[in-house]
């Protein structure tokens, strides 16, 4: 659900306000009162996401395999900790580089 909503509601409108400033053209209806609000929401289920990681890190011993785990065992694992890097990254990307832009640009055309 949460990648529907970025997909199809909130990177399209993102989209749209960077257009308009481009173009010079007027910003986009907001269906949603303002960026900020799908963002916030984005942001609680980042933390969410984050927060069930680090729970499975902990009561996994931080992705330790036991000594006779099998290897369908160890690419579990390998997968969890590829995942949980790709996870990071993601959040990073957003919440640090996108939100902030797009926060940006919706004040400086209200501004």
């Amino acid at each position: 659900m949460h990648m529907y909503k970025e997909e199809n509601i909130l990177f399209p409108y993102i989209e749209q306000m960077e257009a308009a400033l481009n173009g010079r053209r007027p910003m986009p209806y907001p269906p949603f009162g303002s960026v900020l609000n799908p963002i916030q929401m984005m942001e609680m289920e980042h933390d969410t996401a984050a927060e069930a990681l680090r729970g499975m890190r902990k009561s996994s011993s931080n992705f330790s395999v036991p000594a006779d785990g099998c290897a369908s065992y160890q690419a579990l694992y390998k997968g969890l900790v590829d995942f949980e890097q790709d996870l990071h990254l993601h959040i990073h990307l957003e919440n640090n580089i996108l939100f902030p832009r797009a926060t940006a640009m919706e004040t400086g055309i209200r501004t």
